[in-house]
Protein backbone atom coordinates (compact mmCIF):
# COMPACT_ATOMS: atom_id res chain seq x y z
CA UNK A 1 0.00 0.00 0.00
CA UNK A 2 2.61 2.32 0.92
CA UNK A 3 4.50 1.29 -2.89
CA UNK A 4 1.36 2.52 -4.27
CA UNK A 5 1.19 6.04 -2.80
CA UNK A 6 3.70 6.72 -3.01
CA UNK A 7 4.16 6.07 -6.58
CA UNK A 8 0.71 8.29 -6.89
CA UNK A 9 2.76 10.66 -5.42
CA UNK A 10 6.01 10.62 -7.20
CA UNK A 11 2.96 10.36 -10.31
CA UNK A 12 1.41 13.08 -9.88
CA UNK A 13 4.00 15.61 -9.15
CA UNK A 14 5.69 14.26 -12.46
CA UNK A 15 2.10 15.04 -13.77
CA UNK A 16 2.24 18.77 -12.31
CA UNK A 17 5.90 19.62 -13.44
CA UNK A 18 5.29 18.65 -17.01
CA UNK A 19 2.15 20.95 -17.42
CA UNK A 20 4.09 23.99 -16.14
CA UNK A 21 6.67 23.36 -18.35
CA UNK A 22 3.91 23.50 -21.30
CA UNK A 23 2.49 26.55 -20.11
CA UNK A 24 5.55 28.24 -20.05
CA UNK A 25 6.48 27.56 -23.88
CA UNK A 26 3.10 28.40 -24.71
CA UNK A 27 2.72 31.64 -23.10
CA UNK A 28 6.48 32.47 -24.87
CA UNK A 29 5.07 31.34 -28.17
CA UNK A 30 2.23 33.98 -27.49
CA UNK A 31 4.95 37.01 -26.64
CA UNK A 32 5.02 37.40 -30.70
CA UNK A 33 4.58 40.49 -31.92
CA UNK A 34 1.42 41.81 -33.24
CA UNK A 35 0.76 41.07 -37.04
CA UNK A 36 1.01 44.53 -37.90
CA UNK A 37 4.10 45.16 -36.14
CA UNK A 38 6.99 47.40 -37.79
CA UNK A 39 9.46 46.73 -35.47
CA UNK A 40 9.89 47.22 -31.62
CA UNK A 41 11.81 49.51 -29.39
CA UNK A 42 14.91 49.02 -26.81
CA UNK A 43 15.82 51.35 -24.17
CA UNK A 44 19.36 50.62 -23.97
CA UNK A 45 21.79 49.66 -26.90
CA UNK A 46 25.32 50.45 -28.31
CA UNK A 47 23.29 52.71 -30.42
CA UNK A 48 22.05 54.91 -27.87
CA UNK A 49 25.56 54.89 -26.12
CA UNK A 50 27.11 56.15 -29.48
CA UNK A 51 24.50 58.91 -29.74
CA UNK A 52 25.54 59.84 -25.95
CA UNK A 53 29.26 59.34 -26.45
CA UNK A 54 28.80 61.71 -29.75
CA UNK A 55 27.17 64.28 -27.58
CA UNK A 56 30.00 64.63 -25.16
CA UNK A 57 32.55 64.64 -27.60
CA UNK A 58 31.28 67.16 -29.89
CA UNK A 59 30.17 69.56 -26.87
CA UNK A 60 33.59 68.85 -25.68
CA UNK A 61 35.55 70.06 -28.82
CA UNK A 62 36.76 66.91 -29.74
CA UNK A 63 35.10 66.48 -33.30
CA UNK A 64 37.58 64.86 -34.83
CA UNK A 65 36.59 61.63 -32.37
CA UNK A 66 32.96 62.58 -32.77
CA UNK A 67 33.14 62.52 -36.25
CA UNK A 68 34.27 58.81 -36.80
CA UNK A 69 30.75 57.74 -35.61
CA UNK A 70 28.95 59.03 -38.67
CA UNK A 71 29.45 57.80 -42.39
CA UNK A 72 31.52 59.89 -45.06
CA UNK A 73 28.48 61.04 -46.63
CA UNK A 74 26.47 61.78 -43.22
CA UNK A 75 23.70 64.60 -43.50
CA UNK A 76 22.35 66.42 -40.77
CA UNK A 77 18.63 68.04 -41.02
CA UNK A 78 19.07 70.96 -38.74
CA UNK A 79 15.93 72.33 -38.15
CA UNK A 80 14.79 71.13 -41.23
CA UNK A 81 17.90 72.62 -43.14
CA UNK A 82 19.64 69.91 -44.87
CA UNK A 83 23.36 70.21 -43.96
CA UNK A 84 26.64 67.93 -43.94
CA UNK A 85 27.99 66.53 -41.14
CA UNK A 86 31.15 68.72 -40.91
CA UNK A 87 29.04 71.52 -41.43
CA UNK A 88 26.62 70.84 -38.97
CA UNK A 89 29.31 69.97 -36.08
CA UNK A 90 31.28 73.61 -37.14
CA UNK A 91 28.52 75.38 -34.93
CA UNK A 92 30.22 74.17 -32.12
CA UNK A 93 33.63 75.26 -33.45
CA UNK A 94 31.63 79.00 -33.71
CA UNK A 95 30.10 78.69 -30.13
CA UNK A 96 33.76 77.77 -28.68
CA UNK A 97 34.98 81.07 -30.88
CA UNK A 98 32.09 83.72 -29.25
CA UNK A 99 32.95 81.89 -25.77
CA UNK A 100 30.02 79.92 -25.31
CA UNK A 101 30.84 76.56 -23.75
CA UNK A 102 27.81 73.53 -24.51
CA UNK A 103 26.85 70.46 -22.27
CA UNK A 104 24.14 67.78 -22.24
CA UNK A 105 22.71 67.88 -19.09
CA UNK A 106 19.87 65.26 -19.29
CA UNK A 107 18.06 62.91 -21.75
CA UNK A 108 14.34 62.94 -20.73
CA UNK A 109 14.58 59.87 -23.01
CA UNK A 110 16.05 57.96 -25.49
CA UNK A 111 15.45 55.06 -27.30
CA UNK A 112 16.40 52.76 -30.40
CA UNK A 113 13.66 51.74 -33.05
CA UNK A 114 14.31 48.47 -34.95
CA UNK A 115 12.49 47.92 -37.90
CA UNK A 116 11.05 44.59 -39.25
CA UNK A 117 12.73 45.75 -42.60
CA UNK A 118 15.22 48.10 -43.93
CA UNK A 119 14.00 51.45 -44.91
CA UNK A 120 14.30 53.18 -48.36
CA UNK A 121 18.15 54.80 -47.00
CA UNK A 122 18.92 51.32 -46.25
CA UNK A 123 18.60 51.51 -42.55
CA UNK A 124 16.32 49.39 -40.03
CA UNK A 125 17.64 50.62 -36.53
CA UNK A 126 16.94 54.73 -35.50
CA UNK A 127 17.63 55.91 -31.92
CA UNK A 128 15.57 58.85 -30.46
CA UNK A 129 16.77 60.85 -27.77
CA UNK A 130 15.22 63.80 -25.83
CA UNK A 131 17.98 65.89 -24.48
CA UNK A 132 18.63 69.35 -21.79
CA UNK A 133 21.50 70.96 -23.32
CA UNK A 134 22.96 73.60 -21.87
CA UNK A 135 24.94 76.56 -23.05
CA UNK A 136 26.75 79.46 -21.04
CA UNK A 137 28.65 82.30 -21.80
CA UNK A 138 29.91 84.17 -18.56
CA UNK A 139 27.30 84.24 -16.25
CA UNK A 140 24.62 83.74 -18.73
CA UNK A 141 23.44 79.86 -19.07
CA UNK A 142 20.20 78.62 -21.10
CA UNK A 143 19.15 75.55 -21.54
CA UNK A 144 17.90 74.22 -24.71
CA UNK A 145 15.37 71.23 -25.24
CA UNK A 146 16.88 69.29 -28.06
CA UNK A 147 15.26 66.43 -29.76
CA UNK A 148 17.73 64.08 -32.10
CA UNK A 149 17.04 61.28 -34.64
CA UNK A 150 19.82 59.75 -35.94
CA UNK A 151 19.57 56.42 -38.29
CA UNK A 152 22.48 53.99 -37.88
CA UNK A 153 23.56 51.97 -40.74
CA UNK A 154 24.62 48.17 -39.92
CA UNK A 155 28.10 49.08 -38.79
CA UNK A 156 26.76 51.11 -36.18
CA UNK A 157 27.64 54.73 -37.84
CA UNK A 158 24.95 57.51 -38.18
CA UNK A 159 24.07 57.82 -41.72
CA UNK A 160 21.16 60.77 -41.43
CA UNK A 161 20.43 62.71 -38.13
CA UNK A 162 17.85 64.79 -37.39
CA UNK A 163 18.02 68.15 -34.79
CA UNK A 164 14.91 69.57 -33.40
CA UNK A 165 14.74 72.73 -31.10
CA UNK A 166 14.37 76.30 -30.59
CA UNK A 167 16.81 78.63 -31.36
CA UNK A 168 15.93 81.90 -30.05
CA UNK A 169 17.36 81.69 -27.02
CA UNK A 170 20.95 80.85 -28.64
CA UNK A 171 20.83 83.59 -30.73
CA UNK A 172 21.34 86.17 -27.17
CA UNK A 173 24.40 84.09 -26.83
CA UNK A 174 26.01 84.44 -30.19
CA UNK A 175 25.55 88.74 -29.94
Amino acid sequence: MKKLVLSAIVATTLFACGGKTEKTETATATAAFPANASGYNLDSTANTETLKKINDLAWGGDLKTARTSYVDSAMVYDNGKKITIDENMSMVTLFASKGIKSHTDSYDAIWESVNNKVDEIGVQNYVFAYEHVSFSKGDKKITVILFQALAFNKEGKVVKEWDVYDTSALAELLK
